[in-house]
């Protein structure tokens, strides 16, 4: 009976976990969720703690990552269930870590009379907290890189919405943020059992000074998050005008609906591009027509920046050796139509080889960003971070009929992943903006968009495709994701995705334009991103292109957590072998 509540309980903290993400998004559970976790793992003595801590812990990972992943069953169940069952590992080696050396429960009485033993007691209890708390956070960053890394979804992210304390992770990385609610969880539980244990002694309730420390550690976070937050917000900007273009183009498994052919999907985006500008012509004109006197300066903003979303377009550019692409008349028609409706630069997501022909085995293709602009020299990045199963598979057979059982066709070539670091720059007037390119998933890779990173002004730029997953959480899981790279790198983001969130995300991170208030994102009158249009909006570039203590050490703060936990194994060994 003991196991059974055991299990129910671990299952019952996965689940509350995974309401605190997106679609339920009730982020308050974060804080909660391992107050019962704790005391299970805490108490499954006296043998086999560790196998007992990871079993436990691993089936709760399984509760988390089944619910939080479900939107993958979309394009297929095995998978989803395969890569949940994976991910738990992670919950089950800091469950096996917990329930050992991470035991606050289990050794020497560490506690004793007095105040020196009450200091003590403090110490030993912040200790194990903390060494728990960045172990976690370790985890995460192992599990952002091992077996190509998938990073989504640590604790973290569930501060999405909670700017002030989110404004941190330009310190710690958004995995980095992960360590304040465990380390919170653990000095609650130790706190808790105390008082229940001096209440049935009925001693005299001693203050808890672990506990207003920890308190002090959440509201020194959140101080920090506020004085960000609104210098951040005031800093000297150069304002950029931006149209975003999506078409919710429905697709499976990378193909894209028989009903879309080549030409509609081209007329499309070249229909919405032509709204687009129109809009902002008729904003420009009105707003002259309401100067209040001729010496009143008007700002007659026009798209400086138009972006198509990733892979859009239905062809090939050849990528020479000295970096420019070129396609064949019908492609190069419709960059040199594009270019010729305004003084911007247009971004496009597209395909480009370097070989014989795309369609030879031999050959390399990438997926790429372009930067073509009248006038000046097309530029483009070609994508670092490959989707496994999507974009490579590794040569192995049965990974290869893995993918014909899901999307019910054979998989192809691949594509070869990029190598240039270099951002792209743009003119807006006079002034020179780097552009830090990234495609798809890679918004939600730190190690690979920070690598970008110079000391000048900068906007993060993505493309990306969201429609594999349908009408899912999957597309707004991506951006919560993704928007922390405005606050650890302190670069606004713009995204225009096929079908999934298109706007633009402040240095903050939020899609809230600061100064006029309006929300910066494609929706319909529903409130649903997965929309057909275009989003017309400024985007605040900082004129002072800071380095970030993030942009500068990357996962340090994580880094440091898994070899203090790893040194722990030590100490612990050693004060318990006395």
């Amino acid at each position: 009976m003991r196991v059974l509540l055991r299990i129910l309980g671990v299952v019952l903290c996965g689940a509350a976990l995974a309401l605190a993400f997106t679609p339920f998004d009730h982020a308050w559970l974060v804080w909660g969720w391992m107050w019962l976790l704790f005391p299970i793992l805490w108490t499954v003595g006296p043998k086999k703690t560790a196998l007992k801590g990871l079993g436990l812990a691993w089936l709760s990972g399984l509760t988390f990552w089944l619910i939080n992943l479900k939107w993958l069953g979309s394009v297929t169940w095995p998978g989803a269930v395969a890569l949940s069952a994976y991910l738990a590992l992670y919950f089950g080696v800091f469950g096996a870590f917990a329930a050992s050396v991470g035991n606050p429960w289990k050794g020497k009485e560490r506690s004793g009379p007095g105040i020196a033993g009450r200091f003590r007691e403090m110490l030993w209890s912040l200790s194990y907290a903390a060494v728990l708390a960045g172990f976690w956070c370790g985890l995460e960053w192992v599990r952002g890189i091992a077996l190509t890394g998938f990073g989504w979804n640590g604790l973290g992210v569930t501060f999405a919405k909670n700017l002030i304390m989110a404004q941190n992770a330009e310190y710690l990385g958004v995995i980095g943020l992960a360590f304040l609610p465990v380390f919170m969880s653990a000095v609650a539980v130790q706190t808790a059992r105390r008082f229940y244990q001096q209440f049935m002694a009925r001693s005299v309730k001693m203050l808890h000074w672990d506990f207003a420390v920890a308190l002090l550690v959440i509201m020194l976070a959140f101080s920090v998050g506020t004085a960000r937050l609104v210098s951040v917000t005031n800093a000297s900007k150069i304002e950029v005008q931006v149209l975003l273009v999506q078409q919710n183009i429905p697709q499976k498994a990378g193909l894209i609906d028989p009903n879309w052919d080549a030409q509609r999907i081209v007329d499309g985006f070249i229909e919405l591009t032509e709204r687009g500008i129109e809009e902002a012509e008729l904003q420009a004109g009105t707003a002259l027509r309401e100067a209040s006197s001729e010496e009143e300066v008007i700002a007659l903003k026009m798209p400086d920046l138009v972006v198509w979303p990733e892979a859009c377009l239905p062809d090939f550019l050849e990528l020479r050796e000295d970096g420019t692409s070129e396609g064949g008349p019908g492609i190069e028609s419709i960059f040199q139509y594009v270019t010729s409706l305004g003084d911007f630069t247009f971004v496009t997501g597209i395909n480009e080889f370097t070989g014989e022909s795309p369609m030879d085995p031999e050959t390399r293709v990438y997926n790429s960003f372009v930067a073509d602009a009248a006038g000046r020299k097309r530029a483009s990045y070609q994508k670092h971070h490959l989707v496994i199963l999507g974009e490579y598979i590794p040569n192995l057979p049965f990974l290869r009929e893995l993918y014909y059982d899901a999307a019910g066709v054979e998989f192809g070539s691949g594509l070869t992943p990029g190598e240039s670091f270099e951002p792209i720059p743009f003119l807006v007037g006079e002034q020179e903006i780097g552009m830090i390119p990234s495609i798809c998933f890679e918004d939600t890779v730190q190690r690979v968009t920070r690598k970008f990173i110079r000391k000048e002004p900068q906007v993060l730029v993505n493309v990306t495709n969201d429609g594999w997953f349908g009408e899912s959480e999957g597309a707004a899981q991506h951006f919560r994701n993704a928007l922390f790279r405005t606050i650890e790198l302190r670069r606004p983001m713009v995204r225009a995705a096929n079908r999934g969130v298109t706007g633009v995300v402040t240095a903050a991170g939020s899609l809230t334009d600061p100064y006029s208030g309006q929300k910066r994102s494609l929706l319909d009158e529903n409130g649903s991103h997965f929309h057909r249009g275009y989003l017309l909006a400024p985007v605040y570039i900082p004129a002072q292109g800071e380095i970030t203590l993030y942009a500068a050490f990357g996962d340090w703060f994580a880094v440091t957590g898994l070899l203090a936990g790893f040194l722990w194994l030590v100490v612990i060994w050693r004060f318990n072998s006395r």
